[in-house]
């Protein structure tokens, strides 16, 4: 019989090799792009289709998982991520890269939640009364590792492997999706190996009559989300993320560009980029000897880094040279890491296994659905204003909605233990 421990290896063995893999073109996406002759607009526009597949496949991929299994989507999405790679590899224009792209979408949206869920189904049988929190942060330090370090190897990448591709007639970038490539393959086999998953009643049924149940069970799950109180408060708690955080991602690097100037080297933004991975590491690494430090419901908890993320905005837009930037937004990215686990953990706690994939993705549309207004709304206020009032906005916006967790411990369906 499986025990707690080893279902929590291969649960982070197999989300560190997941995000290891995406982090490989995180660095060189949009320079592939620009190699194979798109301008900026054209980018902007492959990069937004892929995010509205996403949008509009979450809910019903995640009531596919809910249906059929968490393990047999989770492989169909690796088959699409695939294919998606060898598409956009041998891609001659605008369309064929735009539709592998799409491809992407609906494999990051198969993929989302999908081995989460499994994660915590398969936990809460062996384990009913555990500590889900303290497992998740323990996942919490490996999985923003990997993709820091994956940052790191795709842009080296091109520069050690990219002459060899480009003497068989493609790019320098190509080398990155040629690794990304052989990983997923890798990835393929040791999820069929090491992901047993133990079928929930409700998914004893074949591939077609999942199809035809999948409607009703995405129905019933919107509106579980909207009906339940705490769920849905925690829905708005990930909208809120998403729009602060769109603005941060989107333009934190104009903003250094501005202060370093035009010495500015890409080697430093990739060190960045690396930091904060290693940084929200290092908050997930913290979260348990602050939990028992501090000993405290976790919606009390999660006011108070909710709140303190909105603070840190604040600074971070009052900043103007490098050195003070890089150490609040290392900082910040800290905390967000030490706040993942309880929020996760809190949300999965509201939640039934006969739909726990389904309210995972429609968390992340609230998510996705938050960082798209921000989009938005931040554009414009940096256009015409400036980078540091949006983010202000942002910090505003992070703050207001930290109350809104003080809300959810009058109506969760369970009482959460203290944390620690």
């Amino acid at each position: 019989m499986r025990s707690a421990q080893s279902l929590l290896f291969v649960y982070i063995l197999n989300q560190s090799l997941h995000w290891f893999i995406i982090g490989l073109i995180l660095p060189v996406s949009s320079l592939f792009m620009l190699d194979k002759g798109l301008n900026l607009q054209e980018i902007g526009l492959i990069f937004a289709v892929s995010s509205a597949a996403v949008l509009l496949l979450e809910l019903p991929t995640g009531g596919l998982s809910d249906a059929l299994g968490r393990k047999r989507v989770y492989l169909i999405s690796l088959l699409f991520m695939l294919g998606a790679v060898l598409l956009v590899m041998v891609s001659w224009n605008l369309i064929t890269l735009m539709i592998g792209y799409i491809l992407f979408g609906i494999a990051r949206a198969l993929s989302s939640g999908s081995i989460d869920a499994w994660f915590v189904d398969e936990y809460n049988r062996l384990e009913p009364e555990g500590d889900l929190s303290s497992k998740l942060a323990k996942a919490g330090i490996f999985i923003p590792l990997a993709m820091g370090i994956s940052a790191l190897a795709g842009g080296w990448l091109p520069d050690l492997l990219g002459p060899l591709t480009s003497d068989f007639g493609a790019g320098i970038y190509s080398i990155n999706f040629i690794a990304m490539a052989v990983m997923i393959l890798v990835q393929f086999l040791l999820t069929a190996k090491l992901v047993v998953e133990q079928i929930h009643e409700s998914r004893t049924m074949s591939m077609l009559s999942g199809f035809r149940q999948l409607p009703q069970l995405v129905t019933d799950s919107v509106q579980y989300g909207f009906k339940q109180i705490a769920v849905f408060l925690l829905l708005l708690t990930s909208l809120a993320w998403g729009f602060a955080f769109s603005g941060l991602e989107t333009y934190w690097q104009p903003q250094v560009k501005n202060m370093l100037g035009p010495d500015s080297a890409n080697w430093q933004f990739g060190l960045l980029t690396a930091g904060y991975f290693l940084s929200a590491s290092a908050g997930s690494l913290l979260f348990t000897p602050l939990s028992k430090l501090m000993r405290m419901p976790v919606t009390v908890l999660l006011f108070g880094f909710r709140s303190a993320l909105g603070i840190l905005f604040l600074i971070l837009a009052a900043q103007h040279g490098v050195a003070g930037f890089t150490v609040f937004y290392f900082i910040l990215f800290m905390s967000n890491g030490i706040a993942g686990s309880p929020d996760m953990a809190l949300f999965n706690q509201q939640l039934n296994e006969n739909n726990r994939s389904t309210m995972q993705s429609l968390n992340s549309l609230f998510l996705q659905l938050g960082g798209m207004i921000g989009s938005f709304v931040h554009g414009f206020i940096a256009q015409y204003a400036s980078i540091s009032i949006t983010w202000c906005v942002a910090g505003g916006v992070l703050i207001a909605s930290a109350f809104l967790y003080l809300n959810v411990r009058e109506n969760e369906k369970d009482p959460i233990r203290a944390v620690g």
